[in-house]
């Protein structure tokens, strides 16, 4: 009888024990997922940030390019107009 209750009182420890050690894997594993989703929204928006970001620049680029053009356009006008 002694043998069995010693046995019970350990499978009860080891059962304790699995069951404590899966919760805690299992808040381990939702802390990660956690980080990882915030890791990649901030990823995202840096990416999003980065391509607007170019975006503006080539806009810019053209408009730079068009007011280079009519001037020009202005320039040669101007020289007809003295011919």
């Amino acid at each position: 009888m002694k043998d069995e209750d010693e046995t019970n009182q350990i499978q009860q420890i080891v059962h304790f024990s699995y069951q404590e050690i899966e919760e805690k894997v299992n808040k381990a594993f939702v802390f990660a997922e956690e980080e990882f989703n915030i890791e990649k929204l901030q990823l995202v928006e840096v990416e999003k940030k980065k391509k607007i970001r170019h975006e503006y620049e080539q806009m810019e680029n053209r408009v730079e390019i068009f007011k280079k053009i009519e001037y020009s356009m202005q320039l040669d006008a101007s020289r007809i107009r003295v011919l």
